[in-house]
């Protein structure tokens, strides 16, 4: 760590009040531990490990030379961990997991393409590929396939014969340092005679890298997640970017002061667009590299929010400025790293923030750097996202578990059946209960059936319009141009219409799985009442909290519409008449369309309605092997059933215990 590793934790002060609502929580699940039977305490182990696995999710993504590197390096209070110079370059996407447990010896792992994916990129080009030959672009493919050609022969090069014998393999180390890393995440020039020949050894067949390690500053898990970008040459690595993303809590993305949102890769823009507001942190860094920071910091600011709303991103998104050179400064405790421009713009800044009066500290260098302010935005999203997600469904799933323990209770000490109700209309238990069970997987199965069914139609209509509106504009462009130019529909309009239809199945199934859990608790909460009537006293089983629904970032991936370059003017001359450009333009369109849908349909559609299904079934299980339990407590003879606070010896009734942690959980809920 850096000489001056305290500095990590200004901004932690977001996550206390989730850090004390986890504590507080735990206590309350160790109580009801000791009242609880062997079923229901393993069921409470399982939320405490649930609790202390938790880990937020953080992907850095953006420019080229904006400083993506660097800032991870300084959140990992390691200044020059990842590779953050012009050359070598990071090209692997690098997990950085911080206080998370190890999952075995090693700190560090990289895993290489599986042979199938390689053999994808090395056949038809990766995802560049597959658009260039979708859209017809000949030419193009042969470009990818030289590269391609020459990108083999260097990785079999370096090498040798171990090159097919990786692919598909990890290599674990029980260490990390900068040298190892360089081996197997950058890309370097081979002309450069100050890298290392090792560096870059592994790149080109690497998929990912992971680091673990601790940092007690931190109060909470993390995984940073450095991306190289989703414009990389062949865009193998795209869908591992969306991939990170589609797990983050918070997306990072930073740009470089000297060219803000003005040359933003419109990739980047595409996916960023598909997040929550709440989600997004724009960092703009260098701001050490501005002539005059304090005049222009405002009007970046101002062109940023001009170009977010143009995109029909939420102006109102966190936009922090800093420098990484200068919160290394600080860090490190090494103010001599800084240029002088550096050294000068920050002098400026020290006396913008009305410090002249006093002297200079590596604190106040800090809190200039912008890092503070990054923190402090990371760790509010994840207090209030997943931080607060997960405090729901451990004090939702805790209460639950005091009411079937309670339940329990009760049936034990009424084993025998002398005060069992047991008013089932005539069937067994074992018969009313299975006959709930299997009823609701089956309004399971025709809820998520209908919701897919649902949001198919409305997005082959979102095809369908998007491809008429595109034709006959290419065809008005014909009858008054005819066949001179180059024309090209914007692909913006589409992805309007499918997250439209994205978010209206998002709302169904929020309101349809939650009605449908709630009739679900209901009846199972009446199976309790018919099993033992008035001896329950006060008592509720509470519906499941329905799942999340995340942001369609599959609906941002770079299809060939979005290709400005010369594909589209040699499409067009390939082809004469009116009739050829509409019918080829028109297979065209509406394949890359398509192309969004299936990937919406399964890599985001699919996942959610498999979890609405999950939770309920979940729910129900749990639910049932309760219920078989009480129905087995009520068939034995009195006094066979041992007593749960045997030993304990409390000053309080069981009921009385369980009643105050369930108003507690209750209180705090709310």
């Amino acid at each position: 760590m850096a000489r001056n590793d305290h500095l990590l934790s200004v901004g932690n002060e977001a996550l206390a009040p989730t850090s004390e609502a986890m504590s507080a929580l735990t206590t309350q699940i160790d109580q009801l531990t000791e009242v609880a039977d062997a079923r229901s305490t393993a069921r409470l182990a399982t939320l405490k490990t649930r609790m202390e696995n938790f880990t937020a999710s953080v992907t850095f993504v953006g420019q080229v030379k904006a400083g993506k590197s660097s800032i991870v390096n300084i959140l990992a209070g390691r200044p020059g961990l990842l590779p953050s110079d012009v050359n070598p370059w990071t090209s692997v996407v690098t997990t950085l997991n911080i206080n998370t447990r190890m999952p075995g010896e090693y700190r560090s792992k990289f895993t290489f393409f599986e042979q199938e994916e390689w053999d994808n990129l090395m056949v038809g080009g990766g995802r560049l590929g597959e658009l260039a030959n979708r859209a017809g672009a000949d030419d193009e493919m042969e470009d990818i396939r030289r590269q391609i050609a020459q990108m083999k022969a260097k990785s079999e090069e370096r090498l040798g014969k171990h090159f097919d014998l990786i692919l598909g393999q990890s290599h674990q180390y029980d260490y990390f340092d900068e040298e190892l890393i360089q081996r197997y995440v950058c890309l370097g020039d081979e002309d450069d005679p100050d890298i290392n020949p090792k560096t870059g050894r592994f790149a080109d067949v690497t998929k990912a890298a992971e680091l673990y390690m601790d940092i007690p500053q931190y109060p909470i898990a993390l995984k940073l997640c450095d991306t190289p970008g989703v414009n990389d040459t062949f865009m193998v690595r795209e869908q591992i970017t969306l991939r990170s993303l589609r797990g983050s809590e918070v997306c990072v993305v930073v740009l470089a002061a000297s060219q803000a949102l003005t040359t933003m890769d419109m990739a980047l823009m595409r996916i960023i667009a598909q997040f929550e507001n709440r989600q997004i942190v724009l960092f703009v860094n260098r701001i050490d590299e501005l002539t005059d920071p304090v005049k222009q910091v405002p009007e970046i600011r101002d062109r940023i929010q001009d170009t977010l709303k143009q995109n029909g991103i939420d102006t109102s998104t966190s936009v922090v400025f800093g420098s990484a050179l200068w919160a290394e400064a600080a860090l490190t405790g090494n103010p001599d790293i800084l240029t002088d421009d550096s050294r000068q713009a920050l002098n400026t800044f020290y006396l913008a923030a009305g410090f002249g009066d006093q002297a200079a500290s590596l604190d106040k260098i800090w809190a200039l750097s912008g890092l503070p302010d990054l923190l402090l935005a990371m760790n509010e999203r994840i207090a209030q996202g997943a931080g607060t997600r997960l405090l729901d469904r451990v004090r939702h799933r805790a209460r639950n578990i005091a009411s079937q323990i309670r339940a329990t209770s009760v049936a034990k000490s009424l084993s025998g059946g002398g005060g069992v109700v047991r008013d089932l209309d005539g069937v067994s238990p074992e018969d009313a209960i299975a006959t709930v069970a299997a009823e609701y997987d089956k309004k399971a199965a025709a809820l998520t059936t209908s919701l897919r069914d649902k949001v198919l139609e409305r997005l082959a209509s979102a095809e369908a319009n998007f491809v008429k509106r595109a034709t006959d504009s290419l065809i008005a462009h014909l009858e008054q141009n005819g066949e001179q130019g180059t024309w090209q529909y914007d692909p913006a309009g589409l992805r309007t219409l499918q997250k439209a239809a994205y978010f209206s199945f998002a709302r169904a199934m929020r309101k349809e799985a939650g009605a449908l859990y709630s009739a679900a608790a209901a009846d199972v909460e009446a199976l309790y009442q018919k099993l033992l009537g008035n001896h329950l006293g006060e008592f509720s089983i509470e519906a499941p909290i329905v799942p999340r629904v995340p942001p369609p970032l599959g609906i941002g991936r770079t299809i060939a519409l979005d290709l400005q370059s010369t594909w589209w003017r040699r499409w067009w001359q390939r082809r004469k008449g009116f009739e050829a450009y509409a019918a080829d333009y028109t297979r065209l369109i509406a394949s890359e369309a398509n192309s969004i849908t299936k990937d919406l349909e399964e890599t985001q559609i699919a996942a959610v309605l498999e979890n609405v299904r999950a939770v309920l079934s979940d729910f129900m299980r749990e639910q049932q092997e309760t219920l078989l339990s009480i129905s087995q407590s009520a068939e034995k003879a009195p006094g066979t059933s041992p007593d749960l606070m045997a030993g304990l010896e409390p000053k309080k009734s069981r009921d009385e215990i369980l009643g105050d942690i369930l108003k507690d959980l209750s209180n705090e809920a709310a």
